[in-house]
């Protein structure tokens, strides 16, 4: 990406252009590493935008903080979730405890997630948010009214049912391929170990 980010648009252009793209990382391939703005303010930045509901956000890659595309979501979903609703999950029995207890706490509305953490008192609560985020049952968005404020929702309740699970139907090598050529130009930038990872199914 040539232009810089500078605006709420520019970091929507962004993850639209590379399909998955983390917001910090490492080794400079990320929202932060194009950013031509402060810290503080991309943080803002990022706010706005996970909230214009244009992108997706959550801990999608590596459990890290990852910005996907509208584009590549519903494939994301479909691939990690294995055709798995988090309902048929518990029902095979193959939802940790842990996880079923958030997701229910959260339900259908967006959900503070320090407040939750509290309310909830499970031992390892942030790993097992990001494990929800990773197997894509999760989502962030953020309070309006108090910066840096992160909300769990499900996808679904976020971006619609019909769209989320748009691509069940596909078999996980058909999504991994959706994947792999909407996303080409990020995936390049991951290891071999964090490609497969990221193209496999999370259950």
């Amino acid at each position: 990406m040539d232009k810089r980010i500078n605006t709420v648009d520019d970091l929507i252009a962004a993850v639209d252009e590379y399909g998955i793209l983390p917001f910090w990382s490492d080794d400079g391939f990320s929202a932060w590493g194009m950013s031509a703005i402060n810290f503080n303010s991309l943080w803002y930045v990022r706010e706005q935008a996970v909230n214009s509901l244009k992108i997706a956000y959550g801990r999608f890659v590596n459990k890290k903080a990852t910005f996907v595309s509208l584009e590549v979501l519903p494939y994301l979903c479909a691939l990690r979730r294995d055709g798995y609703d988090f309902d048929s999950l518990e029902d095979e029995g193959k939802a940790p405890n842990r996880e079923s207890l958030i997701m229910h706490a959260v339900g259908d509305k967006p959900a503070p997630s320090y407040a939750l953490n509290k309310s909830l008192g499970i031992k390892g609560f942030d790993g097992a948010v990001a494990s929800l985020q990773n197997k894509t049952y999760l989502c962030l968005t953020f309070a309006k009214s108090s910066m840096g404020t992160a909300l769990l929702n499900r996808p679904e309740d976020v971006f619609g049912y019909d769209f989320v699970r748009a691509k069940y139907a596909l078999s996980a090598r058909e999504n991994a391929d959706e994947i792999s050529a909407r996303a080409a130009k990020a995936l390049k930038e991951f290891s071999e170990k964090e490609r497969a990872k990221i193209l496999s199914p999370a259950i």
